[in-house]
Order: C-alpha cells, then sequence, then structure tokens
C-alpha cells in the first residue's frame, strides 16, 4: 500500500499507511522506509526525506546503497551540490558501498549543470573505485557536451566507449545525433552506427 500510494504521488496517504502499521504494533521494515522516502523523493520533499533516513538509525535500521542513492538523486535534482558531496563522503567512509549507480546519478547530475570538470573527476576516479563505466554512464557524459553541441568532445567519447568494450544502446545514438548541428557530422555518426550494427550483428534504432 505504501508503494502504491507512493507512485500515485499520494505521499500523505503513504505517510497514512505507513503510520497505521505502527499504531497496531507492525514493525516497518527496511522496505518499507525506503518506499516511503521513494515517495517523498518523487514530491521533492527533502526535510522528509532526511527525517525518514534520521527514523531509520533511529530503529536500528542501517540505510543502504539504494537510501543514499536515493538522496544523492533527490540533492542533485534540486541543486544541492554540497549535500549531494556529503553524502558521497559519508558513502566513501564506509560502511556503505558506492556502486556504479551511485557515480551515474552523480556524473548525469553534473553533467546537466555544465560542471564538467567534476564529472570528468568522478568518471575518472571510476577504476581506483573498482568500478567500470556502463552505458549509462557513458550516455550521461556524452550528454553533457551534446547539449552544448561539442560535437569533436561527443565523438571522442563515444569512441573511448566501443574502445573499452561498452556497447551503445539507442539513448547513446540519439544523444549523439543531438550533438550534430551538420548533415555532415549526421552521416558520420550514422555511417559509424550502421558499421557497429554489422558488427554485432544487431540493429539499433536511430
Amino acid at each position: 500500500m505504501v508503494d502504491a500510494y507512493g507512485r500515485a504521488g499520494l505521499h500523505k496517504d503513504a505517510q497514512a499507511v505507513f503510520e497505521e502499521m505502527i499504531r497496531l504494533g507492525i514493525t516497518p521494515t527496511m522496505k518499507s522506509h525506503m518506499l516511503l522516502l521513494s515517495a517523498y523523493s518523487r514530491t521533492g520533499n527533502v526535510a522528509k526525506c532526511e527525517d525518514i533516513v534520521k527514523q531509520m538509525h533511529k530503529s536500528g535500521l542501517e540505510p543502504d546503497t539504494f537510501v543514499f542513492n536515493s538522496m544523492l538523486n533527490l540533492y542533485g535534482r534540486l541543486g544541492q551540490f554540497e549535500k549531494m558531496e556529503d553524502v558521497l563522503t559519508t558513502m566513501d567512509k564506509g560502511p556503505y558501498v558506492a556502486d556504479i549507480s551511485t557515480y551515474n546519478i552523480l556524473i548525469n547530475i553534473y553533467g546537466r549543470a555544465g560542471f564538467f570538470e567534476r564529472m570528468e573527476e568522478l568518471f575518472q576516479s571510476l577504476p581506483t573505485k573498482s568500478l567500470k563505466p556502463d552505458v549509462v554512464t557513458w550516455t550521461s557524459r556524452l550528454g553533457a557536451y551534446s547539449r552544448k553541441k561539442l560535437y569533436k568532445r561527443c565523438f571522442e567519447i563515444f569512441e573511448e566507449m566501443i574502445d573499452s568494450g561498452c556497447y551503445p544502446d539507442s539513448g547513446t545514438a540519439k544523444v549523439l545525433l543531438s550533438a550534430c548541428s551538420s548533415q555532415e557530422q549526421i552521416e558520420q555518426v550514422t555511417t559509424l552506427i550502421r558499421t557497429l550494427h554489422k558488427d554485432k550483428r544487431t540493429a539499433l534504432p536511430l
């Protein structure tokens, strides 16, 4: 019920169900807290989300990577970068383990905000964390430059992606195409992607 109300945007109803569980003597589980957190995160209610995380600690529940990633995403969406960095610092100190989703969130947010230097710093740090960029990581990085129509840089990153052994999906292709500002560039991209299709014997919709 908490999840259903949360997905429907009825966060007050989700909260009511959560409180009713407590009233009936049912101890909310980690999942119950996470579902309520997701419900309030969708509304951008930072104060309530922070309160839920505090409730977890009081209940003896240790927030996991999913919870921290949710808070990272929330702070990032609202432009609260200092709080976002505080969460990352907490994760780095442990025992919480940052995963590739953690860095995908950070790279996407900083890229969208135009903070290329911080985005690249995070991307370059992945090997030191024993993490390998996936298609989401590469596409988010590409998207940052694509929004600025920096075609040459996008093409360089795309080639890096292929050389690393990460195969692009349709989202990657669309991001790369959106960086194009001439017919010549569009033809260059479509030719490259069609060549990749033949090599993989798959169809990647453009």
